[in-house]
């Protein structure tokens, strides 16, 4: 069932998507201003060019997607394919590049295609999740703050040239030393970065504290056990393609990060996509996941208002 209750909908009843939302964009802003998220329904689009002026209407200055975590296809100027996973494949709940050192501000997903059947974006607010996550976990993790682990170059998951879009070791180096990130080459055409964040920041305009952070997609938990169990006899421990430690290196039990992904399950809310859905939310409000699905599901995104990591103070630690 869709939960569109508390979410503005602005209905476009066949105006054609771009001068809809040029025409309504204060009401556009006010709504993620106010609740961070707005979704626009029922507009007249054709693809990538509608989209594209969709997001000029929106003053996007589309970002460039770089420390790449997942496969992604660029289709026009700052627009991407949404993460090119297998359908079968559930992505759990994440803000976008909460987990680099610097992210989008706001995302704007379009639908495309819709899947056949599933392929919903849950949706889920990282300040209320906050009062769901046990107080002992929550008091812990932000104590101890979050390291995340990325090996690259092993054939699973990522090469480091897709990640960080460039075959220049030196270009790697330049980035990793801009931006707070430890790396190192295990072997000529191998490479593993470390980067130490916190668990949650304070959001730049509400002053609320949100949780933000990878926890729940990088955790070796969410990987299916046979696959986890196969990656770790492969790579050891500490070579998996993607994971996340204690900021001292220590593993976070699995039955923390359990009790992590049940409150954004009970928080979580869903829709299904239709065709030309424009979803505008603020990536430091909302996290998003993808359900399985079948079908020819084609959901595009872009990304705006670059935030670092060094912009964003760490709340202060509450008893």
């Amino acid at each position: 069932m869709d939960e569109l209750t508390g979410i503005t909908v602005l209905r476009a009843d066949g105006e054609r998507l771009g001068p809809f939302v040029r025409r309504h964009l204060p009401a556009i802003d006010r709504a993620v201003a106010e609740t961070g998220v707005a979704l626009i329904r029922g507009a007249d689009a054709e693809g990538v060019g509608d989209f594209q002026q969709a997001l000029d209407g929106l003053g996007f200055r589309p970002l460039e997607y770089t420390e790449r975590s997942t496969p992604r296809s660029e289709v026009g100027d700052g627009v991407f394919t949404s993460t090119e996973y297998p359908a079968r494949e559930v992505i759990p709940q994440h803000c976008e590049s909460s987990y680099a050192g610097a992210w989008p501000g706001r995302l704007a997903f379009y639908c495309a295609t819709p899947a056949a059947t599933g392929g919903a974006t849950p949706i889920t607010d990282v300040a209320r999740v906050l009062e769901d996550i046990p107080a002992e976990a929550l008091r812990t993790l932000e104590a101890r703050g979050l390291r995340y682990v990325r090996n690259y170059g092993s054939g699973v998951g990522l090469d480091w040239r897709e990640a960080f879009q460039t075959d220049s070791r030196d270009e790697v180096a330049r980035f990793c030393s801009a931006g707070g990130l430890e790396w190192e080459w295990p072997e000529e055409h191998r490479l593993r970065t470390v980067r130490r964040a916190p668990a949650t920041l304070v959001h730049p305009r509400t002053g609320h504290r949100v949780w933000f952070n990878h926890l729940v997609l990088f955790h070796q938990s969410s990987l299916p056990e046979g696959l986890r169990a196969d990656l770790v006899a492969l790579f050891g421990e500490d070579g998996l393609p993607n994971d996340v430690l204690f900021g001292d290196g220590d593993r976070i039990p699995d039955e923390m990060v359990a009790a992590v992904r049940a409150a954004f399950d009970r928080r979580a809310r869903r829709f299904g996509w239709r065709r030309h859905d424009l979803l505008v939310i603020d990536n430091m409000r909302w996290s998003h996941g993808r359900e399985a699905f079948t079908g020819e599901r084609r959901v595009l995104v872009s990304m705006s208002d670059l935030i670092t990591r060094a912009d964003r103070p760490e709340p202060a630690l509450r008893g």
